[in-house]
C-alpha cells in the first residue's frame, strides 16, 4: 500500500463542486432553451403546413367541379354573402340517339366506375347546334336513368356510337334518361348527365367559431342528397367572388356583387385556411391565405 503523501487530497473541495454544478446548470439551461426553441420551430412549421394543406386541398376539390360548369345555365344560385354557390356539374358526356318526347336514349362515353356509382341523377342537358347553348332538363322525383340495349343507338342512320368506345378497359353504355321537357333534343346532339353541387362556407361542426367548406350533392328534385364537411378550419372571411362574361377584356377583375347567373364565367375563391390548434406563445392559430381563380371550360362568345 502506497502511503499518502503530504498535501495529497482524496476528493474535491466544496468550491470545486459548486463550480462544477454551476457549469452543468448553465450547459443544461442552454440545452433546454435549444430543445424548446427547436420544438416551437417544429410546431410553427407543422401548423403552417397544416394550414397550407387545408387551403390546397380545398382548392383542388373546388377546381375539379367548378371548371366543368357551363356558363349558361350551369350556375343556379349564389348568396348575397358570397358564401355559397350552386352549380350543375356534368358527370358523363355522350350523344342523343333517340327522342320519345318524354325521355331520351343517350350513348355515353366511359367514365370511372366510382364516379358513376357515386353520382346523382339531376337531369340531362343537350346542346343547340345553332347557339352552342345547352338546354337543361331537370329530373323530377320519379324520373330515372337506366341502361338500355345498345341497338337503341345503332340504328336509324345514327352513326354516333359512344358506347363502343373503350377507355382504360372500360366501355361506354346506352341509357334511357327521363325528364319533363325532352321534345326539343335533336338526334346526334351532344348531351351530358349532370348533378347539382353546392359549395358553401359556414360554421364548422368540428372547430367551433371557425368555418368549414361543405359540399352537398343533390340529385333529382333534391330527393337524393349527400352532404359533407370537406375541409376545415377556415377564417370567417372565406368567400367567393365572380368573373363576368367579357371575353374581350384584357384583364380579369373579380367582383363581389354577382352578375346575372348566366353571365358568370368563373369564380375567385378566397381560402384563409388555419391550423387546427394554437401555437405556443400565440393566442390564435397560424393561417395561410390562398386566393385562386376557376374559369369555366365551356364559355360562349357573345
Amino acid at each position: 500500500m502506497t502511503p499518502m503523501r503530504k498535501g495529497q487530497r482524496r476528493g474535491f473541495t466544496i468550491v470545486e463542486i459548486i463550480t462544477s454544478l454551476v457549469i452543468v446548470a448553465i450547459i443544461g439551461l442552454a440545452m433546454t432553451k435549444l430543445i424548446l426553441g427547436q420544438t416551437r420551430a417544429f410546431q410553427f412549421d407543422n401548423g403552417g403546413r397544416r394550414a397550407r394543406a387545408a387551403a390546397r386541398s380545398a382548392m383542388n376539390i373546388l377546381i375539379t367541379d367548378l371548371r366543368m360548369t357551363q356558363d349558361n345555365g350551369g350556375v343556379t344560385f349564389v348568396d348575397v354573402a358570397n358564401r355559397r354557390v350552386d352549380v350543375r356539374v356534368p358527370s358523363v358526356f355522350g350523344f342523343v340517339c333517340e327522342n320519345s318526347g318524354t325521355s331520351v336514349v343517350v350513348s355515353l362515353v366511359p367514365v370511372d366506375s366510382f364516379q358513376r356509382a357515386s353520382g346523382k341523377y339531376g337531369g340531362y342537358a343537350y346542346r343547340d347546334s345553332t347557339t352552342g347553348v345547352y338546354t337543361y332538363v331537370a329530373a323530377g322525383a320519379s324520373d330515372t336513368i337506366q341502361t338500355a340495349g345498345t341497338g337503341r343507338c345503332h340504328g336509324g342512320g345514327v352513326g354516333l356510337f359512344a358506347d363502343t368506345t373503350s377507355i382504360a378497359g372500360r366501355l361506354g353504355d346506352v341509357f334511357i334518361a327521363s325528364g319533363t321537357v325532352a321534345a326539343a333534343a335533336p338526334i346526334g346532339a351532344p348531351v351530358f348527365i349532370w348533378q347539382t353541387v353546392t359549395y358553401e362556407f359556414k360554421a364548422s361542426q368540428i372547430y367551433p367559431g371557425r368555418y368549414g367548406l361543405y359540399r352537398t350533392v343533390r340529385g333529382r328534385a333534391n330527393t337524393d342528397t349527400t352532404a359533407d364537411e370537406l375541409i376545415a378550419p377556415f377564417k370567417t372571411s372565406a368567400r367567393f367572388n365572380y368573373y363576368a362574361q367579357n371575353p374581350y377584356s384584357t384583364s380579369d377583375i373579380p367582383v363581389a356583387t354577382a352578375p346575372a347567373l348566366n353571365n358568370i364565367r368563373g369564380f375567385q375563391i378566397f381560402l384563409p385556411a388555419e391550423s387546427s390548434d394554437t401555437m405556443p406563445t400565440r393566442n390564435t392559430p397560424l393561417s395561410a391565405a390562398v386566393t385562386t381563380a376557376v374559369f369555366f371550360k365551356n364559355t360562349r362568345v357573345p
